[in-house]
């Protein structure tokens, strides 16, 4: 769901998948610069600390604004900017960027464990504590993902609630299929960004 805009001053954590850490930012405060454009994007702009490669075309940017002295992680996805390449991307590392996003409110699951198993491999040491769980019928996982984005998962539990994960489907979550599972998730905030160029001096 879209996050209001009065609600994206509030800070997140946003757990790295490479590392296994947690690094908390804060949302970017409304200025009286920013502008709300179609498809309520956010308009914004900083400084580009970093752009890193997430699995393409994912890359995950961490983006400065100087005079709000905080930093901001965003994805993007280079196949929905079509003008923008790895290497176009890297050489504005360092550069000020002009740039609009949509932030909303997404589930990221982090394991699926059947019979206490995980099916993905997690050890309940590599899991940040706090997480939410449903149990319920797996579904969506007919087939292992190919290709580079992920597939729609979904865990059913018919007297509480049903939920959907943009998820890579693995062998071990294709035999679970129709099978009862319980699906350790986290509710993050994603800032995904839509356009981005670099800023004219």
């Amino acid at each position: 769901m879209k996050l209001p805009v009065l609600l994206l001053s509030i800070g997140f954590v946003l757990l790295n998948s490479c590392n296994g850490q947690e690094k908390q930012t804060q949302q970017p405060a409304p200025t009286e610069q920013q502008e709300i454009s179609e498809g309520n994007a956010l308009r914004e702009f900083g400084l580009l600390k970093s752009a890193d490669d997430s699995g393409y075309p994912f890359y995950t940017v961490e983006i400065e604004f100087p005079e709000r002295k905080f930093s901001q992680v965003f994805t993007l996805n280079l196949e929905e900017i079509p003008d923008v390449d790895p290497g176009i991307l890297a050489g504005w590392v360092g550069q000020y960027v002009s740039f609009e996003y949509t932030s909303e409110v997404i589930n990221a699951l982090l394991d699926v464990r059947q019979n206490g198993k995980s099916l993905l491999g997690v050890k309940p040491s590599e899991l940040p504590k706090g997480l939410k769980k449903i149990s319920g019928t797996l579904s969506g996982a007919t087939n292992v993902t190919e290709g580079d984005l992920p597939s729609l998962l979904r865990i059913h539990d018919p007297e509480n609630q049903s939920l959907e994960f943009e998820f890579f489907i693995t062998p071990e979550l294709v035999e679970a299929e129709g099978t009862l599972v319980v699906g350790f998730y986290d509710q993050r905030t994603n800032n995904r960004i839509t356009t981005i160029k670099m800023a004219k001096k």
